[in-house]
């Protein structure tokens, strides 16, 4: 329960959460997203007797000869790793010097894949609200190159601020990972004064009903704790059937990218990536979030997760062929999957909303499930 720890129905303590940790990843994102751009812009395939004397040490600082042609914590070993700018052949020039032709290059890394995939999100995000104005920062590339203490600064403010907005660390991340799709019934469980922000989170953030047709009647209680809410990009095609695909979906959210920016930190900060081999160089904490996260919160689920769902009318079985001989209902599966998709170990991949096949007409839910 969160209800003591995040005031989520109070509008002033969302902005203060985008100001935070929103607006502040998405500037780190953006510099340092430009600076890289900048650097592929004037240094890559340019030859190294073509590049000015006081630009050579971010390419050549701290090399020298031995296995690893890099020294320790050298300046060019930091651009190499993060930034991909390199001598496109160090070790000729380390025989040869001047007298080898050898240019630089600059190749895409983890870590600026990384940066480029969390400024996606995050910048959609803040285009998806109204809450908080931002501006864009002036990005000094020259003065940046000049200081590498600027340049790391920036990186560990952005590894920083990666970690503090994941649902791991941030109850407000957190909270809307766990609603992106819940039936309100446990939506109502968890967080009781949900009806006093529902408007807000379906004006502001995009919140919206998902596309399940549950054959009971609207102005039922029943309907309406069964009902299943949303982010949009968490939702089915508006023809009712088809796959759920929020990294592709055209509509957009607030609340949506958020989740969907967390699923990428999980992503990147796992165990045996790239851009672990590259981050454990420079900083001690690299922790794998999506492992730690579903330790945390497995142990605790009560329920049942069902892989397939398949109901007619409010009948639900695990398998098409039980329909006629069953004694679950689609409220009682639903209920069976909710603590899995409030916590988020599982999502609602697929539906149908009329199918046929030689055990008659019905409906079907497929999930999956996060691994580790």
């Amino acid at each position: 329960m969160l209800e003591g720890f995040i005031d989520y129905a109070n509008k002033d303590a969302w902005k203060d959460y985008i100001e935070s940790y929103v607006v502040p990843l998405w500037r780190f994102s953006l510099i340092l997203k430009e600076f890289s751009e900048n650097l592929k812009k004037e240094f890559n395939n340019v030859p190294l007797r073509d590049i000015p004397d006081k630009d050579l040490p971010l390419i050549l600082g701290g090399v020298a000869p031995g296995d690893d042609v890099y020294k320790r914590n050298s300046l060019a070993k930091f651009y190499s790793r993060f930034f991909g700018l390199r001598a496109s052949d160090l070790r000729s020039w380390i025989v040869g010097g001047d007298h080898v032709r050898v240019s630089a290059v600059v190749e895409e890394t983890a870590f600026t894949r990384f940066v480029g995939e969390v400024f996606r999100w995050v910048d959609r995000a803040l285009q998806s609200q109204g809450l908080v104005g931002y501006a864009v920062p002036d990005i000094d590339y020259e003065g940046l190159k000049r200081d590498p203490g600027r340049v790391f600064g920036l990186v560990k403010e952005f590894y920083q601020s990666v970690l503090a907005i994941s649902a791991n660390y941030n109850y407000y991340t957190f909270f809307l990972w766990s609603i992106k799709q819940i039936p309100y019934r446990f939506m109502k469980a968890a967080y009781p004064r949900i009806d006093q922000v529902l408007d807000f989170l379906r004006e502001e953030f995009g919140l919206t009903i998902f596309r399940l047709n549950i054959p009971l009647n609207e102005s039922s209680n029943l309907y309406k704790d069964y009902t299943i809410w949303c982010w949009p990009e968490y939702n089915i095609p508006p023809e009712g059937v088809g796959s759920v695909t929020p990294e592709n979906s055209r509509e957009r959210s607030f609340g949506g990218s958020i989740c969907i920016l967390n699923k990428i930190i999980w992503k990147y900060l796992a165990r045996n990536t790239d851009l672990e081999k590259i981050m454990r160089e420079y900083f001690t904490l690299f922790p794998y979030l999506r492992e730690e996260y579903v330790n945390k919160v497995k142990g605790r689920l009560v329920g049942r997760p069902y892989n397939v769902i398949y109901f007619r009318g409010i009948l639900a079985a695990e398998t098409a062929d039980k329909l006629n001989n069953t004694n679950l209902t689609i409220m009682n599966a639903i209920d069976e999957i909710s603590p899995y998709l409030f916590t988020g170990l599982a999502e609602i991949a697929i539906v149908n909303n009329g199918y046929s096949s030689i055990h008659g007409n019905y409906r079907f839910i497929m999930l999956s499930y996060i691994q580790v």
